[in-house]
């Protein structure tokens, strides 16, 4: 490896997730970061594990939007845009049952597991099934569930969420909130009734209260948020949000924070009102849109991941994103996406019901017409894991030319490799360079003479099944 010490040396280190535009970022942040890991070991970059289909020969021909990990081990997922309902466990998929509701559409909107019973709720009514009876299989289900339970008042087409507080499930439709009580009675219009046109579309616990997200429509750039105590006949305390709807609450620790509107706002939520906390960076216009659903956060690790489901025109690469810190000395850096669809695509997918049980994590998702389940592979990395940096330009009015590419690796299995790729100026794509390995200096680095007034570089994983490299610095060398 050369000496560098007369060039201009630009550095990555302790990695601070994605910047917030191609140009303008933290100290260590990067404008891609597609498959690879910065949360769990500190200073170090690596790639992801693999997501792969998970339902076997059993076809998911739907979005399944709502999913509930039940206490006995197996995995309910319903169909958003029929009455199918799907149960995992260990590993195997069933088909066990198909709601056929006596009004309104047969997609599910919301359900819950409540005091020894499977509550799922379809535009107009509410069904369910006890947890005390064997529900393994299609034929238990024909025997023990109880479809059309009960009626909802208002009859959201789109939203029935569900929450466990204070002893009651509470469940929303459209402007006033139903519940189910320890007794078994449903009560369609309960203490809370929002004034119209405010519909329900996300709800969370919030100490002994619960927070609850609101939409008027994606055309209304006004909703609402409330946090309700479940005794009063009104909200304890209520915020106008001037974003097209509340799509999803998520957990940051103990902080909540919701995803609102159609252009990647993420807002922290403090008990009474939001604070703007973050924006996915994407080019974000009225046919560029996308959002997060109700059921698309979880927590993994104790971090909050979520799904980005693309709306239209593909303005941020979807799939599982990442909020996370290794502890409370760090900062939340948002990274991602960290986990990509087994479709291999950041593109045309949507994210439906996330689950995570233990460590495990399963996602739903679209691509078009073709509809899958998938889980984490804890014994394969993802394939196509790349990093971009933002724009350099450290002269600004004058050409710079870079003369080295390099990253400090901790391990390099056997079988793996970087492909370090430059753009100048406003080039459309990546010319690719070979890295050299300088095992003397634990070091891959790629010589070549690029001239522009803008450079900007990819590092291209290459893994070998489990395995993949694993960095602790990145950087280009300079000279003006």
């Amino acid at each position: 490896m050369p000496n560098l010490t007369k060039y201009n040396l630009i550095v990555w280190q302790d990695f601070k997730g994605l910047s917030d535009s191609l140009w303008s970022g933290a100290k260590g942040s990067f404008y891609k970061m597609v498959g690879v890991d910065i949360h769990s070991q500190p200073g170090s970059i690596t790639v992801q594990q693999r997501l792969d289909n998970d339902t076997g020969a059993v076809t998911i021909d739907t979005l399944c939007k709502v999913a509930v990990a039940l206490s006995d081990g197996s995995k309910i997922w319903f169909a958003f845009d029929s009455g199918k309902i799907w149960r995992e466990s260990s590993g195997t998929y069933l088909l066990v049952y198909t709601t056929s509701p006596a009004a309104g559409t047969a997609g599910c909107s919301g359900a819950a597991e409540y005091n020894g019973f499977l509550y799922w709720a379809t535009q107009s009514r509410l069904h369910r099934i006890s947890l005390a009876t064997a529900i393994a299989t299609a034929a238990n289900w024909t025997s023990n569930a109880v479809p059309n339970w009960n009626t909802f008042n208002q009859t959201d087409a789109d939203f029935h969420p569900m929450v466990v507080q204070g002893g009651t499930l509470w469940i929303g439709d459209n402007n006033i909130m139903a519940s189910v009580n320890s007794s078994a009675t449903f009560t369609a219009s309960g203490l809370l009734d929002l004034v119209d046109p405010q519909r329900i579309k996300t709800l969370a616990p919030f100490d002994i209260d619960i927070v609850i997200g609101t939409l008027v429509a994606t055309t209304v750039n006004y909703c609402y948020i409330y946090r309700w105590d479940t005794i009063l006949t009104v909200a304890t305390f209520s915020e106008i949000v001037r974003e097209n709807g509340v799509n999803a609450f998520g957990w940051l620790g103990t902080v909540l924070v919701a995803q609102c509107g159609t252009s990647g706002n993420w807002y922290q939520y403090d008990g009474k009102s939001l604070q703007a906390y973050k924006r996915i960076p994407g080019t974000w216009s009225p046919t560029q849109r996308a959002e997060v659903y109700p059921g698309s956060t979880a927590v993994l690790r104790g971090n909050m991941i979520f799904g980005l489901s693309n709306l239209a025109g593909n303005p941020a690469e979807q799939g599982i994103y990442t909020f996370g810190r290794y502890s409370k000395d760090y900062p939340f850096v948002l990274t991602g996406p960290d986990f990509i669809v087994s479709q291999d695509k950041v593109a045309t997918i949507e994210i439906g019901a996330i689950i995570v049980d233990g460590q495990d994590v399963y996602v739903a998702w679209k691509d078009g017409a073709t509809y899958g389940i998938d889980q984490l592979n804890y014994s394969a990395k993802y394939a196509s894991a790349r990093i971009e940096t933002t724009r350099l330009i450290p002269d600004p009015q004058n050409q710079t030319v870079a003369v080295q590419f390099w990253a400090n690796y901790q391990s390099l299995p056997a079988s793996t490799d970087l492909t370090f790729g430059y753009q100048k100026n406003n080039d459309t794509s990546y010319t690719n360079i070979t890295a050299i390995n300088d095992t003397e200096n634990i070091q891959l680095y790629a010589e070549e003479t690029v001239v522009g007034r803008v450079i900007q570089m990819r590092i291209q994983f290459t893994v070998s099944s489990n395995s993949s490299p694993t960095l602790e610095q990145i950087g280009v060398a300079l000279a003006n």
